[in-house]
């Protein structure tokens, strides 16, 4: 790794470090700032008027009234602390912008100097909560120090970092300071990263979670500014009433602005999530295959046909099936198809084949070699030995050739099962779908969700997968068509949609159903209430795109060309389906694999945007491949639309000075 990626990888994890997403409680950024502005509001009308403090001094009413300020700071310093201790921190988001960009110097820098200006202030924070701890225990010119650090002019003090993070996300003057970060972190996540797939955090997400940060601190600065001020109000060095009311509309214009640099950038942020190409392939942990469904396979043609003759050619036989074994030969070594045989061709009379040597293997042949020196599969060694196959004439005039043919045999070797039933979360008790994935069990693919329990303003409590209900097509009351589709030669299409719900709605469901000969994708979406978090299951629907071949505009295909094995692919597979395409299960490509395997494999990795505590409001299936590849049919979500509730809570604005509270004349020191 370079040593600029080392840098912008520290950058950005001190920033993740300080970065929330997961809001419980009934709180949220925009939330807090508001009941902080009223708590402060509350907190001025209880110090009432300045005191004299001379000579040393410690009156008992001033004592008491600071004890009770650092009463209210403690409250609101819990109030900030629920929030800060019910979100996880996103290491993911450092990993993922550590990438190098065209834009990485600029961004580098930026995130630099976020990350300290964050930190900066966090720390003062922390300090605030430690004096608030060990009030008892303090002098008072202890907390007057620290009162005067948070409203100083210094360069260095609060209200300066508080104006430098506030410059890089509204800068003041963008021809000399450029753009905002959020749109630099944008830039770099849709134009330079197309495939977020490993971030398991959309970028939506991403800068939805930059606000809650940036908020956050903002929130934490002027609360300690504001009992500061009052602090020292308390201690005669003034009233500080202007001031205080200076402190409230600056914060409020920076709220406002960073809101709106913020709806901004989420406005136009892709909120698609998907999983990419692992470090390496694991059958059965990152990808399964449908086995068996079309498979090059090896027949004479004396044996397609019921009469025993060689009289045609193999480019006939484009539908047959296997009549017998004629004279053991080549037929009495290999697995032999018992389904239908499809689509033959001649490509030589001789040749030398290579079979597996374990006899449950999905694979009839490892590879394939003709006498003309054509090769199908990498052929190589051979653990049983090859056997060499050789066509023949008969009575001088017909000459029997071995064709290189495709078998659809479905059996206890072919998994080509896709199951229809519902994946629903349990909307009666308020749960929501926070992931979903592709998963095989025994020989059927079922649709499999994650579930968590949505609260108050969009916050999820994580749950747990939703068992699968398992069957095999062979279990009693099972039905083709009803419970679960078989895919065969004439019906082995697969729908590519990208479904998202309405406005308002939220993901509560997932399934196949049959549309003709398609296996169509299916979202259910539910109403629900941001503010209380409660939804509506009896209006939820089932949304599709329920386009077909004899629409006017009718779904594109997605051709696979010349389909190796996708696991072979010496580079990571992007996406290179649409919305409204389709694709077929079909054959791997001859030369490069015999045709023994059925493409595209489908990838089962999950997809859980921050591990199930994230709304989503939609899915997706997608193909992940390239030219010379079968690719991954894959599962994709859209994470919930957070840009029209983000806004700006002003505080109250009313600092009314309280009546005669002291028994003291008021004297400004």
């Amino acid at each position: 790794m370079s040593a600029r990626r080392v840098h912008t990888a520290l950058a950005l994890l001190a920033l993740a470090a300080v970065a929330h997403a997961i809001i419980d409680d009934a709180l949220d950024v925009i939330r807090l700032g508001k009941e902080i502005g009223e708590e402060v509001l509350n907190s001025w009308d209880v110090i009432g008027k300045p005191f004299n403090v001379s000579g040393g001094v410690d009156l008992p009413l001033v004592r008491r009234r600071e004890r009770e300020v650092l009463a209210r700071l403690a409250q609101v310093t819990r109030t900030i602390e629920r929030l800060e201790l019910r979100i996880e921190k996103m290491g993911s988001v450092a990993k993922f912008l550590a990438k190098a960009s065209t834009r990485g110097a600029r961004l580098e820098l930026r995130l630099h100097e976020m990350a300290d200006l964050l930190s900066r202030v966090a720390s003062a924070n922390r300090q605030m909560r430690e004096y608030v701890r060990l009030q008892q225990e303090l002098e008072r010119t202890t907390l007057e120090d620290f009162a005067e650090w948070c409203v100083s002019h210094d360069s260095s003090a609060l209200p300066s970092l508080l104006e430098r993070v506030h410059s890089l996300i509204s800068p003041p003057h963008k021809h000399l300071l450029g753009r905002s970060i959020l749109q630099l972190v944008l830039d770099d996540l849709q134009e330079e990263h197309p495939d977020l797939c490993e971030l398991q955090l959309s970028p939506h997400q991403l800068i939805y979670d930059m606000y809650n940060t940036i908020s956050l601190t903002e929130i934490k600065g002027y609360a300690m500014m504001q009992f500061s001020w009052m602090l020292l109000r308390i201690y005669g060095k003034g009233n500080f009433t202007q001031e205080a009311s200076l402190t409230r509309q600056r914060y409020g214009e920076r709220s406002a602005r960073t809101a709106t640099a913020a709806k901004a950038a989420l406005a136009v942020a892709r909120r698609d999530l998907y999983r990419c190409d692992p470090p390496i392939h694991k059958e059965g942990e990152t990808y399964a295959e449908v086995t068996r469904l079309l498979q090059g396979y090896i027949e004479n043609e004396v044996d397609m046909n019921a009469e025993g003759t060689c009289r045609d050619n193999c480019a006939y036989y484009t539908l047959a099936k296997r009549h017998g074994c004629f004279k053991d030969q080549f037929c009495t070594k290999q697995s032999h198809c018992d389904g239908r045989i499809i689509d033959c061709q001649y490509i030589d009379s001789d040749m030398w084949v290579c079979q597996p040597g374990n006899k449950k293997s999905k694979r009839r042949y490892e590879w394939i070699e003709y006498e003309n020196g054509r090769t199908l599969g990498h052929v190589g060694s051979c653990t049983r030995g090859s056997d060499k196959v050789d066509s023949w004439w008969r009575w001088l005039f017909w000459h029997c050739s071995y064709c290189m043919c495709l078998c659809d045999e479905s059996g206890p070797l072919s998994d080509r099962y896709f199951s229809l039933w519902d994946t629903t979360s349990d909307v009666r008790n308020n749960k929501v779908v926070t992931g979903v994935r592709l998963i095989k069990y025994g020989r059927v693919f079922h649709l499999q969700i994650s579930e968590g329990t949505l609260g108050e303003r969009g916050a999820i409590k994580p749950g747990s997968w939703v068992p699968i209900q398992k069957f095999d097509p062979s279990d009693g009351g099972v039905r083709e068509g009803v419970d679960y589709h078989t895919l065969t030669y004439e019906k082995r299409a697969i729908d590519l949609d990208e479904l998202d719900s309405p406005v308002g709605h939220v993901l509560t469901g997932v399934r196949f159903r049959m549309i003709g000969a398609h296996l169509h994708f299916e979202i259910r979406s539910t109403p629900f209430n941001y503010t209380t978090g409660r939804l509506s299951p009896e209006k939820s629907v089932w949304i599709s795109n329920d386009n077909t071949e004899g629409a006017d505009k009718p779904r594109s295909r997605l051709q696979l060309y010349r389909p190796d094995i996708p696991t072979r692919s010496p580079m990571p597979l992007p996406v290179d389906s649409k919305h409204d395409q389709y694709l077929e299960f079909t054959n791997s490509d001859f030369e490069a694999d015999a045709a023994q395997s059925t493409v595209p494999f489908v990838d089962i990795q999950p997809v859980q945007p921050m591990k199930g505590a994230a709304l989503s409001s939609g899915a997706g299936l997608i193909h992940r491949g390239a030219p010379g590849s079968g690719g991954f049919i894959a599962v994709k979500l859209f994470t919930y639309d957070y840009s029209r509730h983000v806004k700006a809570e002003v505080p109250p604005s009313s600092y009314e000075e309280a009546g005669e509270t002291s028994e003291f004349t008021p004297v400004i020191n």
